[in-house]
């Protein structure tokens, strides 16, 4: 059928083929067009039938599957290609993304995941009807053919100097709160080494972060696609490294490179920090159009809060750059430290505030599903969160200033930037 999505099923084992055919036979949307059981065989079919989704096994004998996936990659291109492995070692999803894979599926699989799978590729395969309708506003208007500048996005870092101040949970809520009100929304795991997004969004870390560190000028909308991963609530999700070690393979430039590729597609980029300030966090920070400062109402945070931002004023930030938001925020009680004395001790305002719920949160955590989503979105932190997210979007969708640049000239580095004003100031 025309409307179809038309599927090749390659893999050496006949009876797996067979199995992968009956997980989608009841799918109304998905036709099986064939099988291959070699590489061969698969890269001919696909010239042949030109499919738009293969269903490649890696291991088969003479061109093995990611052989396969290049070829027909380089020869049909609007082919996408879904990897199927018992192997999820993440040499093998490198190899398969950078053969030309767009998902990856580790063996066993259920017909659910298959399908979800398949209808995620095929929604994200890249169009080309982007020439014809330049042409055709060319000829209509008369004029030159300048391409119009799209609007940048808005980068928005989570970030408190102390960690377990619930930097992830406010984070993930933001970016499904704001994704939920249609705007485009990718939330990035920037805590590269023991990133917990992926655990408190139930999601598999099949691709992450790490599979875009040595692509270079590849780095594109659409390879960006092919590694983030969508979470049910329409929020696009990048993953840390599911091994500490990996965070090593991510470079500055990389995260430099990787934000200023999101700025081109989304609306909006939340990216989860961690609270140790090393040369990632900080060009984070630094390319951010607004920092969402994380305090609570203890000392200990306070003392670190008020470190920050003097380095924030060391750096030349922008005032209005970092907001003061307070969470796991508690009514005064006795002599504790009240919202109102947080704002007080810091001298500055506060851009919201977060309910203490831990019963709410830790649920909320362990079912990996969003406190904004589900039975807690009534919930009074929920709407709390939900209306942080609204503020934001309404500040920096009316019209963005960016103050976050830092100019080329500057030293890298966090004691170089500093020592250099020093210089300039005399000291």
């Amino acid at each position: 059928m025309a409307g179809n999505i038309r599927v090749l099923i390659v893999d050496d084992l006949p009876e797996t083929r067979e199995n992968v055919r009956k997980l989608l036979q009841f799918e109304s949307d998905i036709e099986v067009i064939g099988q291959a059981g070699t590489g061969e065989e698969a890269v001919q079919m696909a010239k042949e039938h030109q499919p738009d989704i293969i269903l490649m096994d890696i291991n088969m004998p003479g061109i093995d599957g990611i052989g396969a996936s290049q070829q027909i990659t380089e020869s049909v291109p609007s082919v996408q290609i879904i990897i199927m492995s018992v192997q999820s070692d993440p040499n093998y999803l490198r190899r398969a993304m950078m053969a030309g894979a767009r998902d990856f599926l580790t063996k066993p699989f259920g017909g659910d995941e298959l399908v979800a799978a398949i209808r995620r590729v095929h929604d994200k395969r890249p169009t080309v009807t982007s020439a014809p309708a330049r042409q055709a506003r060319q000829v209509t208007n008369n004029l030159p053919d300048e391409p119009m500048a799209a609007p940048e996005g808005n980068l928005i870092a989570v970030y408190s100097p102390k960690g377990g101040a619930g930097c992830t949970t406010v984070a993930i809520n933001l970016a499904v709160a704001l994704a939920r009100r249609g705007r485009r929304t990718i939330l990035v795991d920037g805590s590269l080494q023991f990133g917990d997004v992926s655990v408190m969004l139930n999601m598999k870390a099949v691709t992450s972060i790490a599979d875009l560190s040595d692509r270079g000028n590849e780095l594109d909308q659409d390879l960006v696609s092919s590694i983030s991963q969508v979470h049910r609530s329409n929020l696009n999700v990048l993953l840390a490294p599911p091994r500490p070690e990996m965070a090593d393979v991510v470079t500055e430039e990389n995260i430099k490179q990787l934000l200023a590729t999101l700025k081109e597609s989304f609306d909006f980029i939340i990216v989860d920090t961690t609270s140790y300030l090393s040369e990632k966090t900080l060009a984070i920070l630094d390319l951010s159009d607004r920092i969402v400062l994380i305090a609570q109402q203890n000392l200990s945070s306070l003392k670190n809060v008020s470190r920050f931002f003097d380095l924030a004023e060391s750096l030349e930030y922008e005032t209005q750059k970092v907001w003061l938001i307070v969470n796991r925020a508690k009514s005064k009680q006795g002599k504790g430290i009240s919202v109102h004395d947080v704002g007080k001790a810091l001298k500055r305002p506060i851009y919201g505030t977060i309910p203490d719920d831990e019963l709410t949160v830790s649920d909320a955590s362990n079912r990996g599903v969003p406190i904004v989503m589900g039975e807690h979105q009534k919930k009074a932190i929920s709407l709390a969160i939900m209306k942080v997210a609204d503020q934001i979007a309404k500040e920096l969708m009316e019209g963005k200033v960016s103050v976050s640049k830092v100019e080329p000239d500057k030293p890298s580095g966090l004691f170089g930037r500093l020592f250099s004003r020093r210089e300039k100031a005399g000291g």
